[in-house]
């Protein structure tokens, strides 16, 4: 049993009371450290317990930056008398930079960009990023692409006149709005068309962060969430891998302690949380591996998915037996 949560895993625990008390229409309040036995936290619902394994869906790494700025935008919300719980998602393979004045220019976007927010609220927070196009040949209408624009190469290879490469390594999430990917997308085949063959240009475009505001007000401050730059979220094995070692403990501590119910909360590094891959994990998985486990929950992208629901909840009382009509 560890003493005490991480930022990180307090905030996907708040998340996960939330999002519980609006599905099951309850009260869920975390337990003091003292009370949750081997679990690594507990929530209680008046009398009953819900028993908490929480595990991060990537391998540990450093991730330089991330203490300097959660101290900094922490000390804008104090002295703006904001006491809000708020989340910075880091996008995949992105980190948050220590250099200057990146790291002051970070600062003050996401410090704006959580101004307003109310609780349950979630909004993408523009930084500003640049991607290299160069013209390799007249012929043919092509853009091969590497980086966060790698995915919509065939809409941008639309139309335009010859072959072009385009790093979009810049790019680590792409915005959720449609209009606003095809703003994107118009303004890389704009300059496309001004390029001669062997011409190089940087288009000044912009990553699409998120930032959320929690529905309680624990862990006050911004909380930075998000995977060390070298960890890949895409790669099915490590994430498969991962999944297991957190499921058997699930099912340590659901053996080891006393709950009403069991959740093994997940929280995963991804720019959307449609790209997730632990529903198809835990799909390969022989059930009974996690049998036990009642409530299987992810937390990513500022939202929480339900991956496998519980058969049945404490707090519902069983159907009545009915009474067979006496015989005549």
């Amino acid at each position: 049993m560890r003493d005490g949560l991480p930022r990180d895993e307090r905030a996907a625990l708040t998340m996960l009371a939330a999002w519980m008390g609006e599905r099951f229409f309850r009260t869920f309040r975390p337990a003091p450290d003292s009370d949750r036995g081997p679990f690594d936290a507990l929530l209680m619902q008046r009398d009953l317990r819900v028993g908490i394994t929480i595990g991060l869906l990537w391998d540990d790494g450093e991730t330089p930056g991330v203490p300097m700025l959660e101290a900094a935008v922490g000390g804008d919300l104090e002295a703006a008398s904001d006491t809000g719980a708020y989340v910075l998602w880091v996008p995949p393979r992105s980190g948050v930079t220590e250099r200057e004045p990146a790291a002051s220019d970070l600062r003050l976007l996401v410090s704006r960009g959580l101004g307003g927010l109310q609780p349950g609220e979630r909004r993408e927070v523009r930084i500003p990023a640049i991607l290299r196009l160069a013209k390799i040949d007249a012929g043919g209408s092509y853009i091969s692409v590497t980086g966060g624009l790698a995915s919509e190469w065939t809409h941008l290879s639309e139309n335009v006149p010859g072959a072009f490469h385009l790093d979009s390594r810049d790019i680590h999430r792409l915005p959720k709005e449609e209009a606003e990917r095809e703003i994107l997308i118009a303004a890389i085949r704009d300059r496309a068309h001004r390029l001669e063959v062997g011409e190089f240009t940087a288009v000044e475009v912009h990553d699409y962060w998120l930032v959320s505001r929690l529905s309680g007000t624990e862990p006050r401050g911004l909380t930075i969430i998000g995977a060390h730059e070298a960890f890949d979220s895409s790669d099915a094995a490590a994430v498969r891998r991962l999944l297991r070692a957190h499921v058997k403990r699930a099912e340590e501590q659901r053996y080891n302690g006393t709950a009403d119910l069991t959740a093994l909360l997940l929280v995963g590094s991804y720019a959307h949380i449609g790209d997730e891959r632990v529903t198809a994990g835990l799909r390969g998985m022989n059930p009974s591996a996690y049998g036990g486990i009642d409530l299987v929950a992810l937390v990513a992208d500022g939202l929480v998915r339900q991956v496998l629901q519980p058969r049945s909840l404490p707090w519902e009382s069983p159907a009545p037996t009915p009474i067979p009509p006496a015989a005549t």
